[in-house]
């Protein structure tokens, strides 16, 4: 059994590279700063992903970071936080809608109030045939966090129990794994991505807990079985508030691979992202940057350091926003937050552009488009650390 059980763990280990989402959770125990911690790293695709804060016709705003290749993030006013993940892209038979489903993204923002609640509308979307290939999705408020599987008209749900969970493209919950099309060494592949990517997060601990800025350097892996930048194209890190939600819940974005742009801390206080972050042009930068230097470059320190200075001083102007929300001076801690985003935008503007210049990169390249995918994901596969072939064994000449 101990034999058995140490070759699974080598196994697992030394899984193969894969392209996959990969989103975890940090539950406010473990949390440094005692907030639920919502992340996922985009690694499908080459579309760049845009940002935008979105209102309903009822006027409920939330946080949405989107594209046309199906990313999803959000935060609605309430505070709780979503992120979904491609199931299997080789699921069951395409169900009809048992019936006709009003828009989920304004449903999400005008009526769901807690975590509970948003599981429960995930669940009950899947079960009525709205995510046909399948789909994983993680979602959480201040206090619980869920994950959800939806496959073929099929929907399960599961609290999670706290600390850290983590997934990546593979079914876990037992009404929806069945439905795995996938090869077992792309299942396993995908099994080794969550549990390095929970080693690494580990690594980062700072008294036992995990911090933002972990999460942060945790997602700028590249190579090996946790290679986040060999097809990512975006990651967002979700804090949720308790007590301000509307206002100082938070989201890091990177728009771009994680590895050639700055992580800016974004309040739901923010009236409007910047237009180049609404049209693809900035994930455009970041993308022509990795494509001109690679994963392993040196300009990422100086990106680390600019980010922790965003991260240090955002710290701040939240706990002074704070102050002000609960004195009822709501416009003066809002003006605050938007100014601080509005500073750093233009900080993390102006030191990617000396980046790029300095790389030889040009400073407006094409927003690429789903005609250019196949082109893009050939140069990225080529260009990916290639496993190692085995040795061929001895032929037996005695047979």
């Amino acid at each position: 059994m101990m034999k058995k059980l140490s070759f699974v763990s080598l196994f697992l280990g030394c899984g193969l590279a894969v392209s996959a989402c990969t989103s975890w959770v940090v539950t406010p125990e473990k949390s440094a700063s005692g907030r639920m911690i919502l992340h996922k790293s985009r690694d499908q695709h080459v579309l760049p992903v845009d940002a935008h804060m979105m209102v309903t016709k009822k006027g409920a705003r939330w946080m949405n970071i989107g594209s046309a290749g199906g990313a999803t993030f959000q935060m609605n006013e309430h505070g709780v936080a979503l992120t979904s993940n491609s199931g299997d892209s080789h699921m069951g038979k395409h169900k009809k809608l048992a019936k006709k489903l009003p828009p989920f993204n304004e449903t999400f923002a005008d009526t769901i109030k807690d975590a509970a609640a948003a599981a429960e509308m995930v669940r009950d979307y899947g079960r009525a045939g709205w995510r046909a290939k399948g789909g994983m999705y993680l979602v959480a408020d201040a206090k619980r966090a869920f994950t959800i599987e939806v496959a073929s008209g099929y929907g399960e749900m599961m609290e999670i129990p706290g600390w850290i969970y983590v997934i990546s493209n593979s079914m876990h919950l037992g009404g929806c794994e069945g439905f795995m099309e996938r090869p077992f060494t792309n299942f396993c592949s995908h099994r080794a991505r969550e549990a390095n990517t929970r080693a690494e997060l580990q690594r980062t601990q700072v008294d036992g807990k995990y911090t933002v800025a972990g999460i942060l350097k945790t997602s700028r892996l590249s190579g090996g079985p946790t290679p986040f930048n060999r097809f990512s194209l975006s990651a967002v890190c979700f804090e949720v508030d308790p007590e301000f939600p509307e206002m100082i819940g938070c989201a890091y974005i990177a728009l771009g691979p994680q590895q050639h742009t700055v992580y800016i801390p974004t309040p739901m206080a923010l009236e409007q992202f910047p237009e180049d972050m609404q049209s693809g042009k900035w994930a455009a930068r970041a993308f022509a940057l990795r494509m001109k230097v690679g994963d392993d470059h040196q300009y990422l320190p100086r990106i680390e350091a600019l980010e922790a200075e965003f991260l240090a001083e955002f710290d701040a102007v939240r706990e002074a926003a704070r102050k002000l929300l609960r004195e009822g001076k709501r416009d003066e801690a809002k003006k605050l937050l938007n100014d601080t985003f509005t500073s750093h935008y233009t900080r993390a503007k102006e030191l990617l552009k000396r980046i790029a210049e300095a790389a030889g990169v040009e400073p407006d390249p094409p927003i690429l488009k789903r005609e250019d995918e196949k082109k893009y994901m050939k140069i990225l596969a080529d260009k990916a650390p290639k496993p190692e072939a085995q040795p061929k064994k001895p032929e037996n000449k005695d047979k």
